[in-house]
């Protein structure tokens, strides 16, 4: 959470740096206690660990099935937007400065495998 905390006000300075973003947004609603709910709550995080979890069982699903087979027709949000933040960071040259995003995007579409989350110095 602290990582995820970091790279997020890291990105918006970065980004939308001219906007004038207040640090202490990020410990309103809109910050620390979303980021803290998406952590342990909601349609991403479920759909995280089961793709995590079929990815160390040998039997991977695609974002698409676990989507259709566990949401009733609601849809993730958390893949597109890390595609999006992803674009960003590539067209910056700036992957390596969100070592926690990068690493998400990479587990979610590039195999890097799960548990290479821990590996993440921040």
């Amino acid at each position: 959470i602290r990582i995820g905390l970091k790279e997020m006000q890291s990105f918006c300075q970065v980004f939308y740096g001219s906007r004038e973003i207040k640090s202490e947004t990020f410990l309103e609603s809109c910050g620390v206690a979303d980021l803290i709910t998406t952590c342990f709550g909601g349609r991403n995080r479920k759909c995280s660990e089961i793709y995590a979890k079929c990815i160390v069982a040998g039997t991977p699903k695609s974002w698409d099935v676990i989507e259709t087979e566990e949401l009733n027709g609601q849809k993730l949000q958390g893949t597109g937007t890390a595609k999006d933040v992803m674009t960003c960071l590539k067209l910056a040259g700036k992957e390596g400065a969100f070592p926690l995003f990068t690493a998400i995007y990479k587990i979610a579409f590039e195999d890097l495998p799960p548990a290479d989350i821990i590996k993440i110095n921040g």
